[in-house]
């Protein structure tokens, strides 16, 4: 099945793995940039996913879905403990927990 068609959840769940993947081949800090570059390296569906600009219904501007998704399953990872971040202005830097 494709990311594409997965609901909600199920894309944020998807991209759950990815991004604990990177970040501990890593073994150091990353960047949401990198992670989101990295993540987009290892999966074709993914990088596919990043690309679709969608427009909004309400105020008609475009928008990346995937920012979105991106987004949760960060929060999702750093809410149940798996992953830690430094808030360093401007830049933001997300290592996995052990």
């Amino acid at each position: 099945m494709s990311i594409k068609q997965l609901s909600s959840d199920g894309k944020i769940a998807y991209l759950i793995k990815p991004i604990l993947k990177v970040l501990q081949e890593a073994g150091a800090q990353l960047e949401r940039s990198e992670i989101k570059a990295r993540i987009s390296d290892l999966d074709d569906q993914i990088a596919e996913f990043a690309e679709i600009e969608k427009k909004s219904k309400k105020t008609g501007n475009t928008y990346k879905e995937f920012n979105f998704k991106f987004n949760f399953a960060i929060k999702d990872l750093f809410l149940i403990g798996l992953l830690t971040y430094t808030d360093t202005s401007p830049t933001t830097f997300f290592t996995a927990s052990k």
